[in-house]
Protein backbone atom coordinates (compact mmCIF):
# COMPACT_ATOMS: atom_id res chain seq x y z
CA UNK A 1 0.00 0.00 0.00
CA UNK A 2 1.49 3.36 -1.18
CA UNK A 3 0.70 6.53 0.32
CA UNK A 4 -0.25 9.75 -1.37
CA UNK A 5 0.20 13.41 -0.27
CA UNK A 6 -3.17 15.41 1.10
CA UNK A 7 -2.52 18.72 -0.91
CA UNK A 8 -5.16 20.13 1.26
CA UNK A 9 -3.12 19.08 4.31
CA UNK A 10 0.37 19.26 3.76
CA UNK A 11 2.33 22.08 4.48
CA UNK A 12 5.14 21.79 2.15
CA UNK A 13 7.72 21.32 4.85
CA UNK A 14 9.71 18.63 3.33
CA UNK A 15 10.12 15.83 6.27
CA UNK A 16 8.76 13.50 4.68
CA UNK A 17 11.35 13.75 1.61
CA UNK A 18 14.08 13.41 4.28
CA UNK A 19 12.87 10.69 6.09
CA UNK A 20 12.11 8.50 2.84
CA UNK A 21 14.65 5.82 2.94
CA UNK A 22 14.01 4.55 -0.87
CA UNK A 23 13.52 7.90 -1.82
CA UNK A 24 9.85 7.52 -2.59
CA UNK A 25 9.05 10.75 -1.75
CA UNK A 26 10.37 13.95 -3.97
CA UNK A 27 9.12 17.59 -4.28
CA UNK A 28 6.95 17.72 -7.20
CA UNK A 29 6.74 20.64 -9.75
CA UNK A 30 3.13 22.39 -7.99
CA UNK A 31 3.01 25.44 -6.28
CA UNK A 32 3.00 25.89 -3.12
CA UNK A 33 5.29 23.68 -2.69
CA UNK A 34 4.17 20.17 -3.53
CA UNK A 35 5.09 16.60 -2.85
CA UNK A 36 4.85 13.41 -4.50
CA UNK A 37 4.67 9.55 -3.49
CA UNK A 38 6.22 7.16 -6.28
CA UNK A 39 4.14 3.97 -5.28
CA UNK A 40 6.65 1.69 -6.61
CA UNK A 41 9.56 3.05 -4.63
CA UNK A 42 6.93 2.94 -1.37
CA UNK A 43 8.60 0.00 0.68
CA UNK A 44 5.71 1.57 3.47
CA UNK A 45 8.42 2.02 6.12
CA UNK A 46 6.11 4.25 6.85
CA UNK A 47 9.00 6.89 7.82
CA UNK A 48 7.64 9.47 6.45
CA UNK A 49 4.09 9.29 8.50
CA UNK A 50 6.21 9.26 11.68
CA UNK A 51 7.50 12.63 11.30
CA UNK A 52 4.71 14.43 9.27
CA UNK A 53 3.44 17.45 11.31
CA UNK A 54 -0.16 16.84 10.05
CA UNK A 55 -1.85 14.16 8.35
CA UNK A 56 -0.06 15.22 5.36
CA UNK A 57 -0.21 11.67 3.88
CA UNK A 58 -3.08 8.92 3.71
CA UNK A 59 -2.88 5.55 2.71
CA UNK A 60 -3.68 4.53 -1.24
CA UNK A 61 -5.49 1.27 -0.44
CA UNK A 62 -5.19 0.45 -4.38
CA UNK A 63 -1.84 -0.48 -4.13
CA UNK A 64 -0.34 -3.98 -2.70
CA UNK A 65 1.59 -3.61 0.45
CA UNK A 66 5.31 -4.70 -0.27
CA UNK A 67 6.31 -8.09 1.39
CA UNK A 68 2.50 -8.18 2.56
CA UNK A 69 -0.91 -8.56 1.47
CA UNK A 70 -0.29 -9.08 -2.49
CA UNK A 71 3.06 -9.44 -2.56
CA UNK A 72 4.37 -13.11 -3.62
CA UNK A 73 7.41 -12.52 -1.44
CA UNK A 74 5.28 -13.10 1.82
CA UNK A 75 4.77 -16.39 1.31
CA UNK A 76 6.98 -19.04 2.62
CA UNK A 77 7.92 -20.19 -0.60
CA UNK A 78 9.96 -17.35 -1.29
CA UNK A 79 11.75 -17.29 1.93
CA UNK A 80 14.59 -15.30 2.05
CA UNK A 81 14.58 -14.37 -2.04
CA UNK A 82 14.84 -10.52 -2.03
CA UNK A 83 12.95 -7.60 -4.29
CA UNK A 84 14.53 -4.57 -5.32
CA UNK A 85 11.56 -2.83 -4.34
CA UNK A 86 11.86 -0.71 -7.66
CA UNK A 87 15.04 0.77 -6.96
CA UNK A 88 16.15 -1.36 -10.30
CA UNK A 89 13.89 -2.37 -12.97
CA UNK A 90 14.89 -5.25 -15.45
CA UNK A 91 15.84 -3.01 -18.79
CA UNK A 92 13.92 -5.45 -21.00
CA UNK A 93 10.43 -5.30 -19.88
CA UNK A 94 10.22 -2.74 -16.75
CA UNK A 95 9.44 -5.61 -13.45
CA UNK A 96 11.41 -5.38 -10.51
CA UNK A 97 14.24 -7.51 -9.84
CA UNK A 98 14.46 -10.87 -7.07
CA UNK A 99 17.30 -12.02 -5.92
CA UNK A 100 17.44 -16.06 -4.53
CA UNK A 101 19.84 -16.93 -1.51
CA UNK A 102 23.61 -15.84 -2.61
CA UNK A 103 22.76 -15.62 -6.36
CA UNK A 104 22.28 -12.56 -8.19
CA UNK A 105 19.75 -10.31 -9.42
CA UNK A 106 17.13 -11.41 -11.97
CA UNK A 107 13.76 -10.64 -13.67
CA UNK A 108 11.53 -13.80 -12.74
CA UNK A 109 9.13 -12.53 -15.64
CA UNK A 110 11.85 -12.51 -18.08
CA UNK A 111 13.58 -16.09 -17.12
CA UNK A 112 9.60 -17.08 -17.32
CA UNK A 113 9.39 -16.26 -20.65
CA UNK A 114 12.79 -17.15 -21.70
CA UNK A 115 11.94 -20.82 -20.28
CA UNK A 116 8.30 -20.99 -21.62
CA UNK A 117 6.88 -22.45 -18.63
CA UNK A 118 5.13 -19.09 -18.79
CA UNK A 119 4.50 -19.30 -14.35
CA UNK A 120 6.53 -16.78 -12.63
CA UNK A 121 5.63 -14.48 -9.66
CA UNK A 122 5.67 -10.71 -10.36
CA UNK A 123 5.29 -7.51 -8.46
CA UNK A 124 1.67 -6.98 -8.32
CA UNK A 125 2.58 -3.09 -7.90
CA UNK A 126 4.51 -2.83 -11.36
CA UNK A 127 0.96 -5.13 -12.91
CA UNK A 128 -0.76 -1.98 -11.63
CA UNK A 129 1.54 0.50 -12.69
CA UNK A 130 1.68 -1.22 -15.98
CA UNK A 131 -2.71 -1.07 -15.92
CA UNK A 132 -2.47 2.94 -15.03
CA UNK A 133 0.41 3.87 -17.86
CA UNK A 134 -0.97 5.77 -20.20
CA UNK A 135 -1.04 3.71 -23.36
CA UNK A 136 0.56 5.49 -26.59
CA UNK A 137 -1.12 5.46 -30.56
CA UNK A 138 1.35 5.38 -33.65
CA UNK A 139 -0.66 6.99 -36.34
Amino acid sequence: MAFEIDDAECLGCGACESACPPGAVTQGTGFPVAYEVDPLLCNDCRQCLEVCPVDGLVADPDWAVCHGRGCPLSSHRYEGVECSEGRDLCPACGSVLWRSPGGGWECRSCASEASGSGHAAGCPKVRRSRRLAPTTTVA
